[in-house]
């Protein structure tokens, strides 16, 4: 743990009186979006298999945790001993399987009895009034929104047949493409939003990650639109020159390639 410590005494000397001006300057909200890149940062390695891209990022996550301790020990709100103690004590709660005489053969089991154990605790009982009210806010939309059809499914507010979902979508559609013919541009924004959610419905009833599937697309946009590109140089030619039918023949081409 010497490292550790050693960790924890520099985030503290910059955030000192002699420290960084920008680390000093820093709070709890303002260190939202650096949180977030982070996290995107240490996925994409894990998605590249880069061990030495996880360690770092995993290490910039870890700083995002320290800054958050310090700013709240400065306040004396908590510490980051505060933030262990309770953690350890939430895993050994949660995990009656294997520090009690519950037991689990499968992740499914360990799963029911992880979310067992959450609706004990007296805090989040008393927190909450709505099963909804334990969906974060901050996390990407798709997560959310197949996050919160997750909390209706596990309540019985469920499809009972995926036909139903895709009349649903069939729907949506039909609303959106009505609200773009009247040129309502908050109508329009309020169907593509009825569609999403559809879709994210369907997602969740195949067993697949919205979030997931929707990086999944874009991987594989941004793949074929680097291929224009390289096509484009091999022809001597910039895209902003190019006529909208020549692109699409092209994108077409290297799509079918």
């Amino acid at each position: 743990m010497r490292e550790m410590r050693r960790f924890i005494e520099i985030v503290r000397q910059l955030r000192s009186e002699h420290g960084c001006p920008w680390d000093r300057a820093q709070t709890h909200l303002s260190l939202r979006r650096c949180l977030v890149e982070e996290v995107g940062e240490f996925l994409d390695a894990v998605e590249d298999a880069d061990v030495a891209g996880m360690r770092e990022e995993l290490g910039d996550l870890l700083l995002q945790v320290v800054l958050h301790a310090q700013i709240a020990s400065e306040e004396g709100n908590f510490d980051l001993e505060d933030v262990a103690r309770a953690e350890n004590e939430k895993l050994l709660r949660r995990h009656p399987h294997v520090f009690a005489r519950e037991k689990a053969d499968s992740p499914e089991e360990a799963l029911h009895n992880w979310e067992q154990s959450k609706l004990k605790e007296p805090d989040k009982q008393q927190q909450r009034t709505s099963v909804m009210d334990g969906v974060p806010r901050s996390i990407p939309a798709l997560s959310r929104a197949q996050k919160t059809l997750g909390k209706a499914a596990k309540n019985g507010f469920k499809w009972q047949e995926r036909s139903g979902i895709l009349a649903k979508i069939d729907e949506e559609l039909f609303e959106l493409k009505q609200a773009l013919q009247k040129d309502d541009k908050l109508e329009v924004r309020e169907e593509l939003g009825d569609l999403l959610f559809s879709l994210v419905s369907l997602s969740a009833w195949q067993g697949l990650e919205a979030e997931e599937v929707m990086q999944g697309a874009i991987a594989k946009f941004m793949h074929r639109f680097r291929k224009l590109e390289k096509k484009l140089e091999t022809l001597n030619k910039r895209m902003d020159e190019c006529q909208a039918d020549e692109l699409l023949k092209l994108w077409q081409e290297e799509k079918n390639s």
